[in-house]
C-alpha cells in the first residue's frame, strides 16, 4: 500500500524522512550499526523521492549511530524503571518503541497533527506493528511547543519518567528550547531529558548539510559547551554528554576514500574537526 500524503510534508516535518531513510538503508547492510526492519517496511509504503538523500553518507551514518546510542541509554533507563513513562517529542516515524523492550512502559509519541496522521496510516499496515492494539503506546497530535501536550501525559506522582527529543533541538531557537525545558520541569518535576545538540558552526551551515539542505528546513540553534545548559534553569544538571560522532571511526570501510586515508594518516584529525559537531546530552531538570 502506498501513501502520497508524505510528499506534502515541508519544513521541519519533512526531516523525518531523513532519519527514516537512514535507518532503512542501514538495516539492509551486511553488518548494520542499527537493525530496524520496520523502517524498511515503512519506507516501502511511501511515495517520496528518497534518492535526494542517497549521497548523504555522513548524515546517514550519524543518524543511525545516534539512534543506537540513544536506544542504549533509554533501554538502560527502562531496565532500571520498567514501569516508567517515556515521552518521545517530535517522534516523526521513529520506531524506538518497537525496537526496545517496552512491555510495561507507557510511551507517548508527540508530533505535528499531519505527522501523527501519517504515522497512524503507515504504522497501521506494517507487519508486526507495535501500535495496533497496543494500549501502552499513545499518540499526541500537537506541536511540541504547544505545551498543552503535557496535560495529556498520564503520570503518577514520583513515577519514573524520561523525555526524549532526537533530531529536534537544532530546529528550535535557543529561546524555544529553553522554554520547553523549563515547562517540562514545571509540569513534571525532576526528570531527565535526553536530546541531541549540534555545534554553533554546524547550525550556521544548513546550506552545506548533506541531507537537510535537500529540504526546506533550517537549523536555528547550536551550542558549543553542553555545560552552558545548566544556566537555563535552577537545578538543571548535565548528567551525560556523549560525542557519538567518534564512532565514525569504528569501521573505516564505511568512510569515503579520502576520509579513510585521513583517518589512517592523521587519526586525531577527524575527531578534532567533527567530534563536537553532534552530541547526545542528558539534562536533569530540577533538583532531585
Amino acid at each position: 500500500m502506498t501513501f502520497t500524503q508524505s510528499v506534502q510534508l515541508k519544513g521541519v516535518p519533512e526531516t523525518l524522512m531523513i532519519t527514516l531513510y537512514a535507518r532503512a538503508v542501514e538495516d539492509q547492510r551486511p553488518c548494520p550499526v542499527l537493525q530496524d526492519p520496520m523502517a524498511v517496511e515503512i519506507l516501502n509504503q511511501l511515495d517520496y523521492d528518497f534518492s535526494k538523500f542517497a549521497r548523504g553518507w555522513a548524515s546517514q551514518l550519524a543518524c543511525v549511530i545516534r539512534a543506537r546510542q540513544m536506544d542504549r541509554i533509554v533501554q538502560n533507563f527502562i531496565n532500571t524503571h520498567p514501569y516508567a513513562v517515556i515521552v518521545n517529542l517530535g517522534a516523526g516515524l521513529c520506531t524506538r518503541f518497537s525496537r526496545l523492550q517496552t512491555a510495561h512502559v507507557h510511551w507517548y509519541d508527540v508530533d505535528f497533527p499531519e505527522v501523527i496522521d501519517l504515522r497512524r496510516q503507515v504504522f497501521g499496515v506494517c507487519n508486526g506493528d507495535s501500535q495496533s492494539g497496543e494500549h501502552h503506546n499513545h499518540l499526541i497530535a500537537k506541536s511540541i511547543l504547544d505545551f498543552t501536550w503535557m496535560g495529556e501525559i498520564d503520570c503518577e506522582p514520583k513515577q519514573p519518567m524520561m523525555v526524549i527529543y532526537e533530531g529536534v533541538a537544532m530546529y528550535l531557537t535557543e529561546a524555544e528550547n529553553q522554554a520547553l525545558l523549563q515547562r517540562i520541569q514545571a509540569q513534571f518535576g525532576s526528570i531527565e531529558v535526553l536530546f541531541d545538540v549540534i555545534s554553533q558552526g554546524t547550525a550556521r551551515s544548513t546550506s552545506q548539510h548533506d541531507t537537510v539542505s535537500k529540504t526546506s528546513a533550517e537549523f536555528k540553534w547550536g551550542i558549543n559547551r553542553s555545560l552552558d545548559l545548566e544556566r537555563w534553569g535552577q537545578g538543571f544538571v548535565l548528567k551525560r554528554e556523549e560525542f557519538y560522532l567518534q564512532h565514525f571511526l569504528d569501521d573505516l570501510q564505511r568512510l569515503p576514500t579520502f576520509w579513510r586515508w585521513v583517518s589512517q594518516v592523521f587519526p586525531a584529525l577527524p575527531m578534532m574537526l567533527f567530534k563536537n559537531s553532534g552530541r547526545i546530552v542528558g539534562l536533569q531538570v530540577g533538583i532531585q
